[in-house]
């Protein structure tokens, strides 16, 4: 009978009483207002509902279901009656048609104040596409200099440089042997009589166009 007593306590305090309340929702990861705001629309408003009534998990799973976000965790303390919500942005590399790149390829809606990444040109979607997922995969400390990238087809792609290669273009063609067309395209501008070129070709690495 004590049991009982017991168990039917915890219950009422658990799912009907107001102490086990969720009476602050706390963001980690994001601080940008509108950020915030989209991820509480998909929420809801969860200050004020019964902590045993959060389940974790399936709020993580809403949450990453915005293009924008990484990854998602959604977890409740009992002892600060609070949520947190903690979020990883996607971090945008290049931007097409409207909308970023990350890293891993992944395309995903621009929201929070616009990003100082490269333009990727292509004349449809599927071809923009292309270009997005070859410039995801250039290493770092030579995509950084890129300031925009076009494509005429799925096999043609060119970049137009900044930094330190400002005003130099790159006929990159297809998508093959990245790391060698790379390591030609440095090669060539560290010579001394390539200083003032205004376009390289490695579409054919093993013989490339200087002009």
């Amino acid at each position: 009978m004590v049991t009982l007593l017991i168990i039917s306590a915890l219950t009422f305090l658990l799912g009907w009483s107001s102490v086990f309340t969720v009476k602050k929702v706390e963001y980690i990861g994001i601080k940008d207002r509108l950020q915030i705001s989209a991820v509480e629309k998909k929420v809801g408003n969860l200050v004020g509902v019964k902590l045993a009534r959060i389940e974790p998990r399936q709020l993580t799973n809403t949450i990453e279901t915005l293009s924008w976000i990484a990854h998602g965790d959604v977890s409740r303390n009992w002892f600060s009656s609070s949520v947190t919500i903690s979020v990883t942005p996607r971090l945008p590399i290049g931007a097409v048609g409207g909308r970023y790149i990350d890293s891993t390829g992944a395309i995903f809606d621009p929201l929070g104040p616009p990003a100082d990444v490269p333009q990727l040109n292509a004349p449809t979607p599927a071809i923009g596409l292309s270009a997005a997922k070859l410039f995801a995969t250039l290493p770092q400390d030579f995509r950084k200099d890129i300031a925009s990238m076009s494509a005429r087809n799925s096999d043609d792609f060119t970049m137009t440089f900044g930094g330190q290669f400002q005003g130099l273009t790159l006929r990159f063609g297809n998508a093959d042997e990245i790391d060698l067309k790379i390591k030609v395209f440095k090669a060539l501008v560290a010579l001394e009589e390539n200083k003032k070129v205004s376009m390289i070709d490695v579409s054919a690495p093993h013989a490339p166009i200087v002009k």
